[in-house]
C-alpha cells in the first residue's frame, strides 16, 4: 500500500478563518476603545439624562389636573377694560386661604398653608377669563379642589360687586380627569435626554477648548537662539 502523504496534516482552512476573526475582532475593538477614549464622557452624560428622566417618569408620585373657568363681566355685561383689570386682580386673589373660605364646595384634605400648592390660577392680559386648576393625587381630589376655588372666587365677587361694579359668573365646572397629567412618560425621558445633550455639548466645548489652548502654549513656545543653542550644545 502507498502510505498517505496528508495524514497527518490539518487542513488549513479553519486555521485562517480563526486568525481572521481574531484580526477583526482587534481592529473592532481598538476601534471601541478609540471611540470611547473620545467620546466617553459625553456618552456617559446622554445615558445619564435618558435613565435619569426614565426613573422620574417611571417612579414619580401621579398628578391629576382639574380646570374650572369664571368670567368677570361689566355690570352691563361687557367684557371691557375694568373687567380685564378684575380678572387679573381676582386671579391673584383665587388661591388664598381668606377667599377659599367663602366657599360651599368642601377642600379636600391638605396641608395647613398648602392650597398654592393644589390651586393655580391664570389670567389673560386680554380677556376678563380666570382659569383655576386644581392638582391633587386623585381625579376626584383634583376637581374638587378647581371647584371650590371657581366657587369662592364667584361668591367673593357677588359680596364686593356693590364695590367693584363687576360681576364674576362660573363659566364652567372642573370634571375629574381620565388621565393623569404628571408624569408624562415620553416627556420625561425626552428631557432627560435633552439634558443630557446639554451637558455634553458644554462638556466637549470646554475640552475642545482646553485642547486648543495646549496647542497654541505648544506653538508659542520660544525657540533657543543660535548662541544659546551653541551654548547647550545643539548643533544642526
Amino acid at each position: 500500500m502507498m502510505p498517505q502523504r496528508n495524514a497527518g496534516k490539518r487542513p488549513a482552512g479553519p486555521r485562517r478563518r480563526t486568525g481572521a476573526l481574531d484580526a477583526a475582532a482587534r481592529r473592532l475593538r481598538g476601534r471601541l476603545t478609540a471611540l470611547l477614549r473620545r467620546f466617553g464622557l459625553s456618552i456617559a452624560l446622554v445615558l445619564a439624562g435618558f435613565l435619569g428622566g426614565l426613573g422620574y417618569a417611571l417612579f414619580a408620585p401621579t398628578t391629576y389636573t382639574a380646570t374650572a373657568f369664571v368670567l368677570v363681566v361689566d355690570d352691563g355685561g361687557d367684557a371691557g377694560p375694568a373687567a380685564v383689570s378684575f380678572a387679573q386682580a381676582y386671579g391673584r386673589l383665587a388661591p388664598l386661604p381668606e377667599t377659599l373660605e367663602n366657599s360651599s364646595i368642601p377642600l379636600p384634605r391638605h396641608a395647613p398653608g398648602g392650597t398654592r400648592e393644589h390651586i393655580q390660577a391664570s389670567t389673560s392680559p386680554d380677556t376678563p377669563l380666570i382659569r383655576l386648576a386644581g392638582s391633587a393625587r386623585t381625579p376626584g381630589d383634583a376637581a374638587a379642589f378647581a371647584n371650590a376655588a371657581a366657587d369662592a372666587l364667584v361668591r367673593y365677587g357677588t359680596r364686593h360687586r356693590a364695590d367693584t361694579g363687576v360681576r364674576v359668573a362660573l363659566m364652567t365646572l372642573a370634571e375629574p380627569p381620565a388621565v393623569p397629567s404628571s408624569p408624562n412618560l415620553p416627556m420625561g425621558v425626552t428631557a432627560g435626554t435633552a439634558s443630557g445633550l446639554l451637558l455634553a455639548g458644554l462638556s466637549a466645548a470646554v475640552l475642545s477648548g482646553r485642547r486648543g489652548g495646549r496647542r497654541a502654549a505648544a506653538r508659542r513656545a520660544p525657540v533657543p537662539a543660535p548662541a544659546a543653542a551653541e551654548r547647550l550644545g545643539v548643533t544642526s
